[in-house]
This record gives C-alpha cells, sequence and structure tokens, in this order.
C-alpha cells in the first residue's frame, strides 16, 4: 500500500482544524502519518490523533511545511490547509489517477454546496489564480496549469528534501514549486471530481496587513523567476485595478517589481 504523510499547518485552528483532522482520520485509505505544524499558537496544541510539532513563532506556510517534510519520510505527503475538510475518498481518488510522471495531484475544491473555491491554478490571461473560482459546481474546467497546496498530493522524489521557497514565507510557493516540478520534466494533475471543502483563507487574518503585502508581492516574484508563470503587465493592470477596491498592496507591488524581499512582519 502506498505511504500518505498528511501535515496540516496551524495557527489557533480550534474546531476548524478539528473538522480538518477527523475528515483526514476518516479517509478510505487510512493515512500513514499525520502530523500538525503548531505554527505559534497563542495556546499550544495537544492532540491525542496526531504528532505536533511546535513553533513558538510564526515561520510561515513555507518554511513551516518544511520541516515537517523534513520530519517525515513517506513516499508521498498529502498538505491539507486547515480549514479544509476532505471527502472520505479524497486519498483513495487521487492515488488511483497517479503514474510515475505524476509529481503532485488534487481534486477539484468546493467552496459551498453549489460553487467552486478552485480547480488548479490558471495561468493562462498572465495573472496567476485559482481556475474555476467561483464558478458552479457543474460548470465546464479549462486544463489547469499547476495544483494549489489547498488540498494537494505530493511525490516526495520529485519535490525534494524542502519543497517550498521559504523566503517567500506565505502565498504562492505553491506556484514557485509547480514551475521547479515542470522545468524537471514531471507532471501536476488536477482530476476532475469535486472531493474537498475550503472554507477559504481562515489563517489570513493572522498576518494582518502583511497577507496582503505577501500575496500581492510574491506573484511578481514567482513570475521573475518563471519566465511564462505569469506575465508582469499583467499583474501590474489586475493589481492596479485591484488597489482601488483595496484588495492589492503598492508596497508588495513595489517590492516585487524590484525583486526584493522584506519579511519582518
Amino acid at each position: 500500500m502506498t505511504e500518505v504523510a498528511f501535515i496540516v499547518l496551524d495557527i489557533d485552528g480550534g474546531e476548524m482544524l478539528r473538522d480538518c483532522l477527523d475528515s483526514i482520520h476518516a479517509q478510505t485509505v487510512a493515512p500513514h502519518e499525520v502530523v500538525v505544524v503548531d505554527n505559534g499558537s497563542r495556546v499550544p496544541l495537544a492532540l491525542a490523533d496526531a504528532r505536533v510539532i511546535r513553533s513558538e513563532v510564526n515561520l510561515g506556510f513555507a518554511a513551516g511545511v518544511n520541516e515537517a517534510w523534513r520530519q517525515t519520510t513517506a513516499p508521498f505527503v498529502a498538505l491539507v490547509n486547515n480549514d479544509v475538510v476532505l471527502d472520505r475518498d479524497w486519498l483513495e481518488t487521487l492515488l488511483a489517477h497517479l503514474d510515475d510522471k505524476t509529481a503532485a495531484a488534487q481534486t477539484v475544491i468546493r467552496r459551498d454546496e453549489t460553487t467552486i473555491d478552485g480547480a488548479g491554478i490558471d495561468i493562462r490571461d498572465g495573472t496567476i489564480k485559482q481556475l474555476a473560482h467561483g464558478l458552479p459546481l457543474d460548470a465546464p474546467l479549462a486544463p489547469a496549469w499547476g495544483v494549489s497546496a489547498t488540498a494537494a498530493l505530493y511525490r516526495r522524489a520529485a519535490a525534494g528534501d524542502r519543497p517550498f521557497d521559504a523566503t517567500l514565507f506565505a502565498y504562492y510557493e505553491d506556484v514557485d514549486l509547480c514551475a521547479r516540478l515542470h522545468a524537471a520534466g514531471w507532471r501536476t494533475i488536477v482530476v476532475p471530481e469535486v472531493k474537498a471543502t475550503h472554507r477559504g483563507s481562515q489563517s489570513a487574518p493572522l498576518l494582518g496587513r502583511d497577507a496582503l503585502r505577501l500575496r500581492t508581492r510574491n506573484r511578481y516574484l514567482v513570475a521573475r523567476r518563471h519566465p511564462g508563470v505569469g506575465r508582469i503587465p499583467a499583474l501590474l493592470w489586475e493589481d492596479v485595478k485591484l488597489l482601488l477596491r483595496g484588495r492589492s498592496s503598492l508596497r508588495g507591488m513595489i517590492e516585487g517589481a524590484l525583486g526584493t524581499m522584506n519579511d519582518e512582519g
């Protein structure tokens, strides 16, 4: 049987984390191991059904996952956000679609009973976004370029010992990883079946205004690193429109355009 380690990053998730873990333990294919990274919670986690790796400070998504990844050995790793609930056959469905050339896979993720949250990463228009976000669950799907780490299965041998770039801290580290996997000749796939529910960026408020800066900045940094993965003019035009609605960060745009890194927040 294929061994899969599940990793969940958590900061004060409470009942949301409990719902996530219950859905992992209810999988029709049992996990080899479940690891929760307690990423600076105010009250340290104590769990009977998962191994806890405790950090006193918020390491960021990338570094937090890397640390748990380093402490596991299963040939496949499932990353699941703490605000995600998996259908019982989520893992079984993904394993059934793997082949030797596939490095990462996800299913379609619902936002609610009628709406898609995401069906992979879409870069067709020069921006970087969740494919089919906000569309009805029965909407036809275009091919996805990559997979989102919201709820995804990764092959350890393809992703390496430290899959994510910790300098990104949070946001778009999954895009960066997909670009590296593709450059190395690996495939990423989105299985066109809805098998998970995402409550939607429940941890973003913990970063305050810095969340918007990182989301804005990291798109440009990834686009600069990987030609063809996002186009700077398209990203700038999108951010100008978003700025008028308070949904983009001028500081993040400047840092991203200049290629500067500043993660003190």
